[in-house]
């Protein structure tokens, strides 16, 4: 388990003898048995509204990979933006994504990049028509996730057929498009965990004396 700051010695339940606790850098980090009856809510106390990133269960000798997964996820997840436990399982295609953001990033702009001289409406709606067709699989999926009328989505693509040419009926193509939208997505999220990291301590340090210097008192 990765963490941004040590929660401690540990409660009644988790004994040194189950838990090893060490720092890496400057980061703290926990190696955990599995499975332990009654963990994840002992965890849960322990840590005190922490921001944790648990990596999978692996033999021991492999306990530094998963180590390292969880501090990766971790850098993702900003302190303070999300605190809580978070488990790389549920995050293996971003981790796999974001391995090589550099890698990501240009993936993201060989495809995306045909859209910058969209207004913001209409780059939304291109991304939105091409992730509803990529991922439903077809006009009809797509008509019904986006809750459009079918020949709309027909009429969409159309247009999408004059940015991307023969790509959207290349395979390889659609798939990168798709993992390009969904980088662009996990960026996005990304951004927005990071900004409210910000906000947070920005709220913390000032605390109430922002609130009387902007009410004139």
């Amino acid at each position: 388990m990765a963490l941004y700051s040590s929660p401690g010695t540990p409660p009644p339940g988790l004994s040194g003898a189950e838990v090893v606790a060490g720092t890496k850098g400057t980061l703290p980090y926990l190696l955990i048995p599995d499975p332990l009856p009654g963990m994840p809510r002992a965890l849960a106390l322990w840590l005190e509204g922490r921001t944790a990133v648990v990596g999978p269960a692996v033999p021991v000798e492999d306990a530094v990979v998963s180590l390292g997964w969880a501090r990766k996820l971790l850098t993702m997840v900003p302190q303070g933006a999300s605190a809580g436990i978070h488990f790389v399982e549920d995050h293996l295609a971003t981790l796999m994504l974001f391995q090589d953001p550099l890698l990501a990033s240009h993936l993201s702009a060989k495809w995306l990049g045909r859209l910058a001289d969209m207004t913001p409406q209409q780059r939304q709606w291109t991304e939105e028509t091409l992730l509803a067709w990529l991922e439903g699989g077809g006009t009809l999926p797509a008509a019904r996730l986006l809750r459009i009328h079918p020949q709309a989505v027909r009429n969409r693509l159309r247009n999408l057929e004059k940015v991307f040419g023969s790509g959207l009926r290349d395979p390889r193509a659609r798939f990168e498009l798709l993992l390009a939208l969904k980088i662009q997505i996990m960026a996005s999220e990304y951004a927005r965990l990071r900004r409210r990291a910000g906000m947070l301590s920005l709220l913390q340090t000032t605390g109430p004396h922002r609130n009387l210097r902007t009410n004139g008192h």
